[in-house]
């Protein structure tokens, strides 16, 4: 498995942005009949994590453009402590996406697949809400509809993280937030995949550039991700996505909240749903059953399309 954007036969760019903020992204290959996809990531991830995905829809015949979201892998860093997952503005997010998407000349060729994964599933809905006809197609793996509550109301946890970042809290990690350490390293207990040679590659990738790593959330991401989760779920959004769209659903998800992806299923006008029953919250970096059901279903999903 490629561990370098150039082993996967791809090629960097970099794309200045207002404020200062310099993303990196990658183009793997050039379109062909099948057009462009695009790869958001999610919360954390960085381009080199999701090779092995790169290399599944190369395969499939796409062009694939990716980027590290401000604040994560190589792209700019918000805060001088490069370990905070920061940003204050899901927007912001969702604007570099669009700004990397017309930077390769994805926006060129007509209306492309987007893949979205966790935060990455959460900011592709922001791009289907802002720019209807962008997508002919969008694939969610566990996407971040809400977050996993901590046993507390929504509206008091809303309130807390409001209020703490009012009072200057917003560039502080969340409580218990801290930096990358041993504890990350260890698989057993981990929730993010069931496959011990997957989480270790990944961090055999941040031993490589340890530049790449960031680990919990500040207060800012937080509340920025509470609101902009607000807006895509407020009455009448989702409903008015025509975008044909798959959501994978992971069985033993814990990160975020699978009662809000079966809410979204029922309100999306055009939604299908898989479900991945023995799966950790990173589907795409699952053992490879779990992969290949997963694939099936994109397979299946895109088959059924209409044509053109």
């Amino acid at each position: 498995m490629a561990e370098t954007i150039e082993q996967a036969g791809g090629r960097t760019l970099w794309l200045d942005r207002p404020g200062g903020i310099r993303l990196r992204m990658a183009v793997f290959g050039e379109p062909g009949p099948r057009g462009w996809c695009a790869f958001l990531p999610g919360y954390t991830e960085f381009i080199e994590k999701n090779l092995e995905t790169v290399a599944d829809l190369r395969a499939r015949g796409f062009a694939v453009v990716t980027h590290d979201w401000r604040g994560q892998g190589l792209s700019s860093r918000l805060l001088a402590d490069r370990h905070k997952g920061h940003v204050l503005r899901m927007e912001d997010h969702r604007d570099d996406a669009l700004a990397v998407l017309q930077h390769a000349g994805a926006l060129d060729r007509g209306p492309m697949v987007v893949v979205g994964h966790s935060m990455g599933g959460h900011l592709t809905l922001r791009l289907l809400m802002h720019r209807q006809g962008i997508a002919r197609a969008a694939v969610l793996s566990a996407p971040m509809i809400d977050i996993t509550r901590i046993g507390l109301p929504r509206p008091l946890v809303h309130a807390l993280v409001e209020g703490l970042g009012a009072v200057g809290f917003q560039d502080r990690y969340v409580f218990g937030g801290k930096g990358y350490g041993p504890k990350r390293r260890r698989f057993e207990g981990n929730r993010l995949t069931r496959d011990p040679e997957r989480f270790e590659r990944m961090h055999r990738l941040i031993d490589a550039q340890s530049d790449l790593v960031i680990t919990d959330p500040t207060f800012g991401w937080v509340r920025a991700a509470f609101r902009s989760i607000r807006y895509v779920t407020a009455p009448g959004r989702l409903e008015a996505v025509p975008t044909p769209t798959l959501i994978a659903k992971a069985g033993r998800e814990v990160i975020v909240a699978n009662p809000a992806i079966d809410e979204a299923i029922q309100r999306l006008p055009r939604a299908t749903l898989v479900v991945l029953p023995e799966a950790e919250h990173e589907i795409l970096r699952e053992t490879d059953a779990i992969r290949a059901a997963f694939w099936r279903a994109v397979d299946d999903f895109l088959a059924a399309l209409p044509a053109g």
